[in-house]
C-alpha cells in the first residue's frame, strides 16, 4: 500500500520524501498514510494528478459523499484510499502552524474486513 501511495504522489510530481508518513513503519499492517504541507494554489491540481494516477493503478473512485474540491475516496480489495486537504481548523495540533496560503495534503489508507463487523439482529413480523 505505501508503495501504490509513493507512485501516485510521484505521479503528481511530487517527491514522496518531502512530506511524512501518518502511520509509524511497522505499526499497522491495515492502515497507513502520508502527509505533506502545500500551497492551496498547487494542491488543488496535485491531487487531481494523484486521483489519476490511482485510477490508473486500478482504484475505483467512490462516487458518494466526496468533494471535489476538497477529497475523493478509492477502493481497491479489501482497502479504502483518501486522498484530502485539510487546513489550519483540521490541522492535528503536534504539527508545525501553516499559514493562509498553505494545507496539508494527505493520502489515508485503510484495509477493512467486513465480515469483522458484528451486524445487529433484525426481526421481521409478516402479517
Amino acid at each position: 500500500m505505501d508503495e501504490v501511495i509513493r507512485t501516485a504522489v510521484s505521479a503528481a510530481g511530487l517527491d514522496p520524501a518531502q512530506g511524512r508518513p501518518t502511520v509509524a513503519a511497522g505499526a499497522s499492517s491495515n492502515r497507513t498514510g502520508w502527509m505533506a504541507v502545500r500551497e492551496k494554489t498547487a494542491a488543488q491540481s496535485e491531487i487531481s494528478a494523484i486521483c489519476a494516477d490511482l485510477e490508473r493503478q486500478g482504484w475505483t473512485l467512490n462516487p458518494n459523499g466526496d468533494r471535489p474540491d476538497a477529497s475523493r475516496s478509492y477502493k481497491r480489495g479489501g482497502w479504502y484510499l483518501l486522498v484530502s486537504t485539510r487546513g489550519k481548523t483540521q490541522a492535528p495540533s503536534t504539527t508545525s502552524t501553516l499559514t493562509d496560503s498553505q494545507t496539508y495534503l494527505t493520502l489515508t489508507g485503510l484495509q477493512l474486513n467486513l465480515s469483522d463487523i458484528p451486524l445487529p439482529e433484525i426481526t421481521v413480523r409478516i402479517g
